[in-house]
């Protein structure tokens, strides 16, 4: 039972003068016995004591550090200022379409004074209107802040409603605290003389006598057994809401997400987490036991942590807001079956189904293709089949009945092509062995930010040793990766002015890495999809960029294919490469190649000696010395790495001079080799390709202009020719 000690002071009117200075010394003892005791002041006209103690003392408690703890944005957000104050910003491009002026100070920060096409359309119709949005936008133009700003509105509307009512509810403390009251179970009257005190003091004082000692205190009165509604039961905290579920179909996006949120969000107390796959499960469940009001993950990790009953993901069918970018990669048949589990649950509840606000955003919503070949022979013999070519209104129809979306509003900005204007396409046409060959010419002519796809992870690995021989120093990135290489690859690659990251359609959808120069396709994407995802990885926000499909003979249907879904009615044009300079290109290259083998047969022949040397350690033998020298072949071990000791000072004797000559230097002029396109650093890959682009455009029209007049002079003189005879 809880105890409560009464301190009594004389501090009575009648007291004479000479006792005012001990009064004083009792308001400057602080004792910390009674900082948590409730001390009742009688008859008093000074200031009661109690205010001043609790002022300074109270501030170090652990109860003010977790109420600090919950104000700040302490999930995922670091360099929060959500407390500081905020002028409105006066920026009408942004305040027409309904973004609060919390969220225009973040975008003053970032320097964005105009939305994007995609934003200015999806923005006043999604906060103001609440219409569920299907949005179309070519890749980079500012499609997270698309969905994520109208989200981050909604919430905070949500929280002031919270906070008013709260407010109503605890009216009536408020009261009791503008009182001068200390404690929330105590009420004190706004009357200094009141009846009760009067009363209870001139008894007091009549009936019983107080010693005071030197510092003051007088007996203190102890009463058991009080019981005190409200004090014996130890209040919970109440769960916190779970207001939108962003679904992204890779880690790398949704970390990516999670940072564009954070900078729009930076003026508010909105909490933001991230749960993805690759990270520790222990550590993302108690992020969520934090009570984020936005949760940004992938389907797997999230259907893991629902399926395992975490409290905060219950709430998932009662969300406000659902988002999920990469549509159509996300609710393709045979990718994320966990998803379908996700929406299922989600929809349970149908109330809170009515009340969802929905974004569905890709740069490839309305891109439809060809039936695979396949199922068209399929329809071709059969011809009561279901199967038919799905166009956008359809694919789109399709995405409206699966997430069963009420009332939306279809965004398409895209052009007809797919990509972005600003974009330069070309190809390389060429045979498998010769891809390497042109790569490195690439690499070594073109200086800049290089982003190279592949369709395996074998691939990429291959490439990444091979590429890491010839110092070009790259940076992998595939699935099969720790999830913390991932990250570090990233980075590293964003760091370095000429970087060089080799990796798999993983990196191809949504990741926005600041000035990408060239994007390569070491193979032909397998869908125009693909395509569209990884050349959008250059030329954003209205830079220029240019992307290089590299095609060999096996891969033309592929080709063919891409064309025909993405107009085009011609072929893309063929970059420029100098075939007098590949030898040098290709002595390195092959050099590089035969290291490559080397270094495998010895990585081989070692984890045979190993395992040959554990297994004779294990079974406790003793082999002869004929034995070992013929088992583990030492003679030819150390030919291989004598082989492969020549063959690297070969390679870094090759490397340290320059590939390219800088200008003419042999005693006689080739025509062959024009000596302006020898200057690796006048200009850029996308200039060198506008400039071929733009002389085989003037080449077409001087022949149709050319054969035109031919054939006029040569009917013209026939003419002139019948009337001579005539």
């Amino acid at each position: 039972m809880k105890k409560v000690e009464v301190e009594v002071k004389s501090m009575l009117k009648r007291k004479k003068k000479s006792e005012i200075p001990i009064i004083k010394k009792m308001r400057k003892r602080k004792e910390p016995s009674l900082q948590n005791d409730f001390i009742e002041e009688l008859n008093c006209d000074e200031t009661p004591i109690t205010n001043k103690l609790s002022a300074k003392k109270f501030k170090a408690t652990k109860p003010s550090k977790v109420k600090q703890n919950e104000e700040k944005k302490e999930i995922n957000c670091e360099n929060s200022t959500a407390d500081e104050v905020t002028e409105p910003s006066n920026n009408p491009a942004w305040s027409s379409l309904g973004v609060p002026s919390k969220i225009l100070k973040a975008l003053e920060d970032q320097n964005f004074t105009l939305p994007t096409p995609i934003q200015a359309l999806t923005l006043a119709p999604a906060i103001l209107g609440r219409r569920d949005i299907l949005g179309a936008a070519e890749t980079g133009s500012g499609k997270t802040l698309a969905f994520g700003i109208p989200i981050l509105a909604g919430i905070l509307e949500h929280k002031q409603n919270d906070t008013q009512t709260s407010d109503d509810e605890f009216s009536s403390i408020k009261e009791v605290e503008d009182c001068g009251a200390t404690n929330g179970s105590w009420f004190v009257s706004n009357k200094k003389n009141g009846d009760n005190d009067s009363n209870y003091s001139d008894s007091e004082a009549d009936d019983e006598t107080y010693h005071l000692n030197e510092d003051g205190l007088g007996c203190v009165k102890v009463i058991d057994n009080i019981h005190i509604d409200g004090f014996d039961e130890v209040p919970q905290a109440p769960r916190k809401p779970l207001y939108a579920l962003i679904l992204t179909p890779t880690r790398e996006l949704a970390i990516q997400i999670r940072n564009h949120m954070c900078n729009a969000a930076k003026y508010t107390d909105i909490n933001i987490a991230v749960i993805v796959g690759g990270m520790a499960a222990v550590k993302q469940e108690r992020i969520l036991n934090k009570g984020p009001e936005i949760v940004i993950a992938t389907p797997g990790r999230l259907w893991e942590l629902i399926d395992q009953g975490n409290p905060h993901l219950s709430q998932i069918d009662s969300i406000k807001y659902l988002a999920i970018d990469e549509t159509d990669r996300m609710l393709e048949k045979g990718h994320f079956q966990e998803l379908h589990q996700i929406f299922e649950r989600m929809n349970t509840d149908e109330e809170s189904l009515k009340n969802r606000q929905t974004f569905v955003f890709s740069a490839t919503l309305t891109l439809v293709h060809d039936i695979p070949d396949y199922l068209q022979r399929k329809k071709n013999k059969n011809s009561k089949s279901k199967i038919f070519k799905l166009t956008p209104g359809l694919k789109l129809q399709k995405f409206i009945d699966l997430l069963k979306i009420k009332n939306p509003k279809v965004v398409d900005v895209t052009m007809e092509r797919g990509t972005a204007g600003t974009l330069t396409e070309c190809r390389i046409a060429c045979t498998i062995d010769h891809k390497d060959y042109y790569l490195y010419y690439f690499l070594k002519r073109h200086f800049g930010r290089t982003l190279v796809f592949c369709n395996s992870i074998g691939c990429v690995r291959r490439l990444a040793t091979l590429f890491g021989i010839l110092d070009c120093n790259p940076l992998p990135l595939h699935a099969s990766m720790p999830q913390k290489q991932r990250l570090k690859n990233l980075e590293r690659f964003q760091q370095k002015p000429n970087g060089l990251l080799i990796a798999t359609d993983v990196a191809a959808r949504g990741l926005d890495i600041p000035n990408v120069e060239h994007v390569i396709h070491y193979q032909v994407p397998r869908t125009s999809e693909s395509y569209v995802h990884r050349s959008g990885r250059t030329a954003r926000a209205q830079k220029e960029g240019i992307t290089v499909l590299m095609m060999e003979p096996s891969e033309m249907q592929y080709y063919t294919k891409l064309c025909k879904t993405l107009g085009h009615t011609q072929d893309i044009p063929t970059f420029p490469v100098i075939d007098r300079l590949l030898i040098a290109v290709k002595e390195c290259v092959n050099l590089a190649r035969e290291i490559d083998k080397l270094e495998l047969k010895c990585r081989r022949d070692n984890v045979q000696k190993g395992w040959l040397k554990k297994a004779v350690e294990e079974m406790d033998l003793v082999l002869d010395e004929d034995q070992i020298e013929t088992t583990m072949e030492c003679k030819e071990s150390a030919d291989l790495k004598r082989q492969l000791k020549i063959k690297r000072k070969q390679l870094s004797s090759l490397l340290s001079k320059p590939l390219f000559p800088k200008g003419f230097s042999g005693k006689f002029l080739d025509t062959n080799i024009n000596l302006e396109q020898l200057q690796p650093h006048n200009k850029t890959a996308v200039e060198i390709m506008k400039k071929v682009i733009d002389d085989n455009t003037n080449k077409k029209c001087k022949n149709k202009i050319g054969g035109v007049t031919k054939k006029n002079r040569s009917i013209i003189k026939k003419k002139n020719f019948k009337r001579s005879r005539k």
